[in-house]
């Protein structure tokens, strides 16, 4: 389940658009490209962004969207959001003597969300703000600029970022990769989050902060999505029945699986399976 291992040196970018976005009291929206990677800034205001759960956002915030992650967002009615939104697609071209070819990236190394220093937040504010002010796609070359500048603010988030979690202790950091990578390789089991969590020498709470940094979702929900991940792959490859899908992702009862895997995908299993096989 890890992501593709990429080089900072070896990284390019296209930037879809950059926008600036002034809102309103109560506005409310969705992530409608979600194919790409999304930075969103928050200059200004207060607000709730929400996967499978609701993130409180503010002014000094970075919240950082991979590709494939539903959001829906919206606005305090008495602090309206203003955000920086940029959205880009990233690779890895590397070069050996020849060009190598690129890896296209799926997953950057960067947590849902960040939170800063009143003096870093500056900083990264005037960063977002000069590759908007840089951005002018109706031009010959008019996106090499905001381009670079984008190379330069993953750089030096990646380098803030990485820092912030040699802070928060390797202890923990440790505990945490433990813990996600347990819940990936072994998702057909039934976990309790305090006893793994006490396992591995980490409160259930600051697991807890740990997975919602990184992956937007709980300990829990993260299982849950690794699960329902899997059942999607035995219903459109295999001919398992429901019942056996249900077990081979750790569900006890079928009619439990396919309540659960509905509020997920919109649809019961056995849709699932039939529209996928004929788009297949």
């Amino acid at each position: 389940m890890d992501s593709h291992r990429y080089s900072l040196n070896n990284l390019t970018v296209h930037i879809h658009f950059v926008l600036n976005k002034v809102t309103y009291p109560g506005w409310e929206d969705i992530r409608n490209l979600v194919n790409v990677h999304s930075l969103y800034w928050i200059h200004e205001g207060e607000g709730v962004f929400i996967t499978n759960i609701e993130h409180e956002v503010k002014a000094g915030m970075l919240v950082y969207l991979k590709p494939g992650l539903h959001l829906s967002m919206r606005a305090k009615a008495n602090a309206p959001l203003r955000m920086t939104m940029l959205l880009f697609d990233c690779a890895e071209l590397s070069y050996e003597a020849v060009w190598k070819g690129f890896v296209q990236i799926e997953d950057l190394k960067l947590p849902f969300l960040s939170y800063f220093s009143e003096r870093k937040a500056e900083t990264l504010g005037d960063s977002f703000y000069d590759i908007y002010k840089n951005w002018m796609p109706g031009m010959n070359d008019g996106a090499v600029v905001s381009q670079a500048k984008l190379l330069i603010l993953l750089f030096n988030l990646h380098q803030t970022i990485q820092a912030d979690w040699n802070l928060i202790g390797s202890g923990a950091m440790a505990a945490f990769e433990q813990i996600k990578s347990k819940l990936e390789n072994s998702y057909m089991t039934h976990h309790r989050i305090t006893k793994l969590a006490n396992e591995y020498g980490i409160s259930a709470s600051h697991l807890r902060k740990l997975f919602l940094r990184n992956t937007s979702m709980g300990p829990k929900e993260y299982h849950m999505h690794i699960q329902n991940q899997h059942a999607c792959r035995y219903l459109v490859f295999t001919n398992y029945t429901i019942k056996e899908i249900a077990k081979l992702c750790g569900y006890y009862e079928e009619y439990h699986f396919s309540k659960i895997f509905k509020k997920l995908n919109g649809i019961p299993p056995t849709i699932y399976r039939s529209r996928n096989r004929e788009e297949t």
